[in-house]
């Protein structure tokens, strides 16, 4: 959960995605569908329920127009899927408006068509993310080409703090009021050019991990923010959220991780969760990933200090105190450098271990006071699932570095499913 700010901020930048005028690009899109890796919408609707669903598709070869030459490169997609209330004709007539956008994700201030050709608009949008810190300030404008096929429209990349890079918008009626929408994109992350992206991405490159689930949550985030009413249940005292899967989902699951070598993802509906005397609300992420190792290699990452090992550049210190026989506190030193700005921070997390496969840790102090997680090995009949619930929010009375990370959008959604990502591809590394 460390790099967790540095996903969070370029999370944001990649979904928006910036820059100069350019003509129409002629282009056949071949690109990934959300439903390629299964057997219908209906069946990744059904996955998705009532939460944000993300995963990843085996790595695949790619032609885009905009690379060197046109060249081929290996690609792995990303998508994304939620399933809104409201018939498949409003969902389209907001997704076909690329002015309307403006209003819809947050950061776009502006959108301009500036050249048309049949069923393809080429869009300047003017991305601005402001923040306390003058540094991290991000003011571009971005282009797109915007082409519409049969329930989807593909989208080209023309000129970008990362330049290269394609995806896909899709709809599925389920029902008279039921739509499935669905993106699947991809961004080539190892050639950015902007400023602010290049130092933040050599001073941290964990935070590549992250970005893509970090992506797609931010856009599915805006489409059920327009579309869903916003409630929340009280969590009971003592627990953290059970996602409810069947036998079948979770073999789903598995495969599409082991498939993939990528975690699956939900972010879960909002819940009030009691901290101290007070009730917050907090999004949950619960990630899953496949590893072809039994549940006891995987065991020593339920442990406290377990991260320091996955991050020593960022974990500085840890300090392990017992409590009981049955909790300890762990206090964590931590540095997040973000190439042009250190951010230190210190937080306190209680510990327990109700099983071997099994553990859970709260904030009891320090500067991330809104901090709930658990992670949970589940056997399979080959290999084990590693599932890592969390969630993670900054309040508004953190020391004034961490504090401004507040101010970009979704600060309470994006870093829990970018920090679990991040977390089980580093565990996946140190097991090879």
């Amino acid at each position: 959960m460390n790099p967790l700010k540095s996903v969070l901020l370029l999370a944001i930048f990649t979904a928006t995605i910036p820059a100069s005028w350019a003509k129409i690009i002629t282009w056949t899109p071949s690109l990934p569908s959300s439903v390629d890796v299964f057997t219908s919408p209906q069946q990744l609707a059904d996955l998705a329920g009532d939460r944000l669903l993300i995963y990843a598709h085996p790595k695949q070869s790619v032609q885009l127009p905009t690379l060197k030459k046109a060249s081929t490169q290996k690609a792995q997609f990303y998508s994304s899927a939620v399933v809104l209330p409201v018939p498949e004709a409003q969902v389209k007539k907001l997704l076909l408006n690329y002015q309307g956008y403006v209003g819809l994700f947050p950061a776009l201030k502006n959108a301009k068509v500036l050249e048309a050709q049949g069923n393809i608009q080429q869009v300047r949008y003017q991305v601005h993310i402001p923040t306390p810190i003058p540094v991290l300030n991000f003011k571009e404008n971005v282009v797109m080409q915007h082409q519409v096929g049969d329930h989807h429209i593909d989208t080209l990349i023309i000129d970008a703090p990362i330049p290269y890079g394609a995806g896909r918008l899709e709809w599925f009626a389920l029902g008279p009021n039921k739509t499935l929408v669905t993106v699947t994109q991809w961004g080539d992350l190892d050639q950015p050019k902007g400023f602010l992206f290049s130092k933040i991405l050599n001073a941290l490159p964990e935070a590549k991990l992250g970005i893509p689930a970090g992506t797609n949550a931010f856009l599915m985030e805006a489409l059920q923010q327009r579309f869903k009413p916003q409630n929340s249940a009280v969590l009971p005292t003592g627990q953290i959220p059970q996602v409810q899967l069947n036998t079948s989902q979770i073999q789903k699951i598995s495969q599409l991780s082991q498939q993939s070598g990528q975690p699956v993802s939900f972010i879960l509906p909002a819940y009030q969760v009691k901290f101290g005397q007070s009730l917050e609300n907090m999004r949950f992420s619960s990630s899953f990933h496949y590893y072809p190792q039994p549940a006891q290699k995987l065991q020593p990452w339920l442990a406290a200090d377990a991260s320091q090992q996955l991050f020593p550049r960022q974990i500085r210190k840890v300090e392990l105190k017992p409590v009981n026989s049955q909790q300890l506190d762990a206090n964590y030193k931590v540095s997040v450098g973000l190439g042009v700005i250190q951010i230190p921070f210190d937080f306190k997390l209680r510990y327990q271990q109700p099983n071997p496969l099994q553990s859970q840790f709260d904030a009891v102090g320090g500067d991330l006071k809104f901090v709930k997680a658990g992670m949970k090995l589940l056997p399979q009949g080959q290999g084990t699932l590693f599932q890592m619930i969390s969630s993670m929010k900054i309040h508004d009375q953190a020391p004034f570095l961490l504090r401004a990370m507040r101010s970009l959008p979704y600060h309470d959604v994006l870093p829990a499913v970018g920090a679990n990502t991040v977390y089980a591809l580093k565990v996946q590394k140190k097991l090879k």
